[in-house]
């Protein structure tokens, strides 16, 4: 080994280790700065504890007994993963830390999403390293490309072609098909075929959680449970089995109601995800003095993609029949016909009074960027206020952000 790869080895070395540091510390600020919330209460710990767990991906594994699919998108029917024997979870990260190691990978103005994404597979341990499968539906333009970037990185890399006309007829048979292949190779992952029996089964069981987190968002619209603890449990949603995560949702039904302030005027929050530790959005909502009283993001009450009934109980139909709830009932600007996203907005905003529209937007999140303009002038021409707020990680710009949240409210008020 010559002197100068001994160096370029070693500094690699030494920024992993600064990187993990940093990830851990990330994570136990925004912890404690959660358990210090006046909100808090001790039915949350469940929730937070397997939201760590992203940093202890030994710890993560070694509870489940089963194959893990890490999955890049909630359009993918989960039921279909847990009949054939896996445990499915949602991949993606708000960690800042993590980014410096996709660092001149990719573009500057990368989708901070893909840009921690990919970063965790260049850690020598993380959830992403231990997934013996992962599935990404190319949903944008960065997810269509992710497979090429991650390289030989991932064990196994199933991509499904998603059709950007869901309200079509070709459009819906294209996604049963890749339904179907994607059946396929988890039969192969799996070793067995497919059993009806037991995919009804998952379908029970995940019908109780779309239940639970039905009635969390009832609690919400109610003014007794804040967003950011909403979307809190909603984030910890896969990272444990799914009846433990739906049991310990109802004791929050059950014990925890914590009135809202009664001046915060109410809000709804659209646009790009949120994932933790990054919960900046909703923490500066909050500080500004608004309650956020629904929300339409992909990590949080849009997990609810509402119940499956069959007509059909052969194999085909239940599978026709979820592959049609995950896709219609989903509202991602990815599709080109996406006028329910702004009715089910509307709708929402109407029933339930809420006066002002917040549209989050990452830096480099392209469809959702694109939709804004399209949003505000919708928002505005039906009597609601609007604003847009374009960030990434980063804590430079909380300041800034808070000030034009605060001058927000004053028009609600």
């Amino acid at each position: 080994m010559n002197r100068e790869t001994y160096s370029r080895k070693d500094m690699e070395e030494r920024l992993l280790r600064k990187v993990k540091k940093d990830i851990q510390c990330e994570h136990d600020i925004e912890l404690m700065s959660l358990r210090e919330r006046d909100d808090f209460s001790s039915e949350f710990e469940y929730f937070l504890e397997i939201l760590s767990l992203g940093i202890y991906p030994q710890k993560f594994k070694e509870r489940f007994n089963k194959p893990l699919a890490g999955l890049y998108c909630v359009q993918v029917p989960l039921e279909l993963f847990d009949a054939l024997g896996f445990h499915p979870f949602r991949l993606c990260s708000g960690s800042l830390a993590i980014q410096r190691l996709s660092s001149g990978r990719v573009p500057s103005l990368t989708c901070p999403i893909i840009k921690s994404c990919l970063s965790s597979f260049y850690l020598d341990e993380s959830m992403e390293k231990l997934c013996d499968l992962i599935v990404i539906p190319t949903t944008c333009d960065w997810n269509a490309k992710l497979p090429e970037i991650i390289g030989d990185k991932a064990n196994s890399i199933h991509i499904m072609e998603l059709p950007h006309i869901k309200e079509s007829e070709r459009g819906r048979e294209r996604w049963i098909q890749e339904v179907y292949e994607l059946k396929k190779v988890l039969e192969v992952h799996a070793g067995r075929r497919l059993n009806r029996r037991q995919l009804s089964s998952s379908i029970k069981k995940y019908m109780s959680a779309w239940q639970v987190l039905g009635q969390l968002i009832e609690l919400r619209r109610r003014g007794a449970i804040s967003g950011t603890w909403s979307i809190i449990i909603a984030n910890a949603f896969m990272l444990d089995n799914v009846e433990s995560w739906t049991e310990k949702v109802k004791q929050v039904l059950k014990n925890y109601n914590v009135p809202k302030k009664k001046n915060n005027p109410d809000v709804f929050l659209t646009g790009s995800p949120v994932f933790f530790p990054n919960l900046k959005i909703s923490e500066l909502i909050e500080e500004a003095g608004m309650f956020i009283a629904g929300d339409e993001l992909c990590t949080s009450e849009r997990n609810l993609t509402g119940a499956t009934i069959c007509d059909d109980y052969s194999e085909h139909g239940i599978l026709k029949t979820l592959a049609e709830r995950y896709q219609l009932s989903c509202s991602c600007p990815s599709f080109a016909d996406n006028y329910r996203r702004a009715k089910n907005i509307l709708d929402t905003m109407r029933i339930h009074n809420i006066k002002g529209v917040i549209y989050h937007i990452l830096k480099g999140c392209h469809p959702y960027d694109i939709e804004s303009f399209y949003f505000e002038k919708m928002i505005k021409e039906n009597g609601y206020h609007f604003i847009k707020i374009e960030t990434d990680y980063s804590h430079e710009d909380r300041q800034n952000i808070l000030i034009r949240l605060e001058a927000f409210r004053e028009t609600l008020c």
